[in-house]
């Protein structure tokens, strides 16, 4: 099958996910007219290099050439370009294009690009021209057939094994994201729940309960009516895409994944019977509260071990000459206790 030309595919392929990130087509045009003197050190996480050039003064205060060297080191999952990045920011001048490598480096699962742009104040709710945020980014790391960068496109087509990167969307949730809002592109409309929707034969469960427990509705609506349960039962009529490698498919929006589809309609339906994601997450932490009642009238037993002082009639508790554990601690051990529900 012919492949379309390096210049061409990730300008496809942004169409076909309606995930415009406006920083792209600067970054290729750019990068092309300095690539030995900055794109190329920056793309391949030269920490040392760019310091230098930056403490020669070659930089001489250019905004151009700092916004280059910002977006080529975000538009790469490489681990050391968040060095880079790092190095350069306190000469960055350009918020526009900060908030472009927020949605660049959300896109790559560049964790560290992330954490570098968050903690000096980049503005996880600043949108493209189609309304896309860096949450709704996040949602499709390891789309590595999107990638401009070869590095990343080969990492992620050798290793990754689904859609969207979780540390991201919840750094970006604790930074003020808002967890619903949507992209506008023409007629279509789409949360991030609800893009994930789409692409839910591949979409990490682990980023779904960050979206749940960061208060995504359950009840949003695209552009036809559709709720994302609605959303993910079309995608059951996809192909099975069963292939060991690589594990996520150039085209992720035409299949779907043995069982992944039921395992995303399972987790919203559990949500919603439960009323909210709290309720849902606590659940088996009710279990517990009300085995310790039962126990404490004498309708339960535990016989050994801490269970004896967690799970045990009051009068056990004093016989074997200690106190029953307050009902302050038992909540406070219950905060610690991390069942298979959260995130």
């Amino acid at each position: 099958r012919r492949r379309a030309p390096r210049g061409a595919r990730p300008r496809r392929l942004r169409h076909r996910l309606s995930m415009a990130v406006s920083a792209f087509g600067q970054l290729l045009e750019s990068a092309a007219q300095l690539d030995g003197v900055l794109a190329r050190p920056a793309r391949e996480g030269d920490v040392k290099g760019i310091k230098s050039w930056i403490s020669h003064g070659a930089s001489g205060g250019d905004t151009k050439k700092i916004n280059i060297i910002l977006l080529c080191a975000s538009a790469t999952s490489r681990p050391a370009c968040a060095r880079v990045v790092e190095a350069v920011l306190p000469h960055a001048r350009d918020q526009a294009v900060l908030d472009d490598c927020l949605r660049l480096a959300a896109v790559y699962g560049a964790e560290e690009t992330v954490k570098c742009l968050l903690r000096v104040g980049t503005d996880p709710q600043r949108t493209d021209a189609d309304g896309s945020t860096p949450l709704l980014t996040a949602l499709f790391a390891n789309a590595w057939d999107m990638y401009a960068d070869e590095w990343s496109r080969a990492n992620a087509r050798r290793h990754a094994t689904s859609l969207g990167n979780q540390n991201i969307i919840r750094m970006l949730l604790r930074h003020g994201a808002a967890v619903d809002a949507g992209t506008t592109k023409g007629d279509h409309h789409y949360t991030p729940l609800l893009a994930a929707a789409k692409f839910s034969g591949f979409v990490s469960l682990g980023a779904i309960r960050e979206l749940l427990r960061g208060g995504a509705s359950l009840d949003a609506v695209d552009h036809r009516g559709m709720t994302a349960e609605a959303i993910a039962r079309t995608t059951l009529q996809k192909p099975i895409y069963d292939r060991q490698w690589p594990r996520i498919p150039e085209r992720p929006d035409h299949y779907r994944r043995p069982g992944a589809v039921e395992a995303f309609l399972a987790l919203l339906a559990q949500v919603r019977a439960a009323g909210s994601w709290k309720r849902y997450a606590n659940a088996p932490r009710v279990q517990l509260v009300v085995l310790r009642k039962l126990a404490e009238s004498g309708r339960a037993v535990a016989t050994r071990g801490v269970a004896t002082r967690l799970f045990a009639p009051r009068r056990r508790v004093q016989a074997m000459g200690s106190r029953a554990l307050p009902d302050v601690l038992f909540w406070k051990i219950l905060e610690f206790w991390r069942t298979d529900r959260d995130p």
